[in-house]
């Protein structure tokens, strides 16, 4: 599972690395502790309607995927995750498969490891890339319209991070997981399904338009970034307060374990 992540690194070389436009709120700014239903960067590839270009942009998006049917707002706390294995199964990410699949990045990624009765103990690790390169997680996103009550309770000034220009429109997002393998099991037995950089294009590609063929795609294990190149660090136990945030919170308190594949 990834439910809470770290994205503090300036996002620049990302956007010249991913030859993305940024597109983010303006506002947004080094986050330390990232829960599920708050504002997220997601990269994303989309043709343009009018020009037929193929435009890969940044942009900022709720972490919690609303599909069409969504009454509310709050249906996005159960689906900031997707199983990989079912995505062609579950109404709510069926409809973005083939379409509108996207990457989050981050710094790392918070996990507390479980016990034998799958209890989650008091100690949290980040999970996080050795030589400090960002993360890039496989995700959907959907844009979800903002209309009948759930948007008579939003004000007009203060508009929702992720909101198209006229307001009618929020862009929402999932990450997507898998089975854990290796020493990452020892932590949960979820893992997010974490990118190699050379398969990016691949999964962001607007050529690959069938929801069928991109089930197949992220179910290929050759796509993944080798485990290796991570580590695991155990961090400050106020991480899991998500009123906290700052540096400390990513500051090792022991020593960072390798992980094995």
């Amino acid at each position: 599972m990834c439910g809470r992540f770290a994205f503090y690194q300036e996002i620049d070389p990302l956007l010249d690395d991913l030859g993305a436009v940024d597109l983010t709120d303006p506002h947004m700014r080094a986050r330390f502790n990232v829960p599920p239903t708050a504002p997220i960067v997601v990269v994303t590839e989309s043709l343009d309607r009018d020009s037929g270009e193929v435009l890969r942009a940044a942009r900022t998006a709720r972490w919690g995927l609303l599909p069409p049917f969504a009454k509310d707002l709050s249906f996005s706390a159960r689906t900031f995750n997707a199983r990989r294995e079912t995505l062609r199964e579950k109404p709510s990410f069926r409809g973005s498969l083939g379409r509108y699949r996207a990457i989050v990045p981050m710094d790392g990624y918070y996990e507390w490891r479980r016990d034998s009765r799958g209890r989650r103990s008091k100690q949290p690790f980040l999970v996080a890339r050795r030589d400090g390169a960002p993360l890039l997680m496989a995700a959907l996103v959907s844009w979800w319209r903002l209309d009948g009550t759930d948007a008579s309770r939003v004000p007009p000034s203060v508009p929702l991070p992720g909101t198209s220009e006229d307001g009618r429109w929020l862009l929402t997002a999932t990450i997507i997981t898998r089975e854990a393998t290796g020493t990452l099991a020892d932590l949960h037995d979820r893992a997010p399904v974490m990118l190699d950089r050379e398969h990016v294009d691949a999964w962001l590609s607007t050529d690959m338009d069938d929801a069928a063929a991109a089930q197949a795609w992220i179910l290929d294990d050759d796509h993944l970034l080798d485990p290796t190149l991570l580590e695991m660090r155990p961090v400050d136990p106020a991480v899991g307060d998500v009123r906290q945030q700052g540096p400390e919170l990513i500051a090792p308190i022991g020593p960072a374990i390798p992980v094995t594949a």
